[in-house]
């Protein structure tokens, strides 16, 4: 497969969870659990009973906003794509994967969603070592790979190609940031400590490293 590229993988929920009034009853996960290689978040996202259950719960409330949220925040796990970290603050990083998260929302389908999931995979420009589509069904996410050797300074570099990597998907495929302009990208990925919602998708698409010959 492709190098190891090291995430940070973090257990739910990834905000507070509150009681019906309002009280905090369990608190956020900043601390990683542990360390995952892209492969390994490859095997969870395709092969993953309890995962599996949780997407399929989160995806049939997704025409309820603030269920759906509250599902995908309380109970999918996630990583950060853009490396490891010790605390869940961009000023934790440990080491820098060489990866970017683009995630595009407010597909009309899941169908489109696969198509895009397909598209994204091909684009030559990005070339992402995975895709998956997201856990509402109507959005894809894709980790898009940069030279981790451009610059010495590693959060100016990482910051930089996320630039870019907005940019260009921005203009090719759209941009989200208003829900009134519909479907494209969210720009939220900026930052350094974003995370990735983890989603079952028994076809997401990895990319394998042509062997040496």
């Amino acid at each position: 497969m492709n190098q190891e590229r090291k995430l940070s993988f973090f257990l739910p929920p990834i905000s507070p969870v509150k009681d019906a009034n309002g009280k905090n009853v369990t608190p956020a996960t900043l601390v990683p659990h542990k360390e995952l290689t892209l492969e390994e978040v490859w095997n969870i996202v395709t092969g993953s009973p309890r995962l599996k259950k949780l997407t399929e719960a989160a995806a049939a409330a997704y025409g309820d906003e603030k269920e759906y949220r509250r599902l995908k925040q309380s109970t999918l796990p996630y990583v950060t794509p853009c490396g490891t970290f010790s605390y869940r603050r961009s000023d934790r990083l440990l080491a820098p994967s060489g990866l970017s998260i683009l995630d595009l929302d407010h597909l009309d389908s899941r169908e489109e969603a696969e198509r895009m999931r397909r598209q994204l995979f091909d684009d030559l420009f990005l070339l992402p070592e995975l895709v998956f589509v997201s856990p509402g069904g109507h959005g894809v996410k894709a980790f898009v790979p940069y030279d981790l050797g451009r610059t010495s300074d590693v959060k100016q570099n990482a910051a930089e190609n996320i630039y870019w990597l907005m940019e260009y998907a921005r203009l090719r495929y759209g941009d989200c940031s208003d829900k009134d302009k519909g479907k494209g990208v969210d720009y939220s990925g900026k930052d350094l400590v974003r995370a990735c919602f983890l989603s079952h998708d028994e076809r997401a698409l990895m990319r394998v490293k042509t062997p040496m010959g």
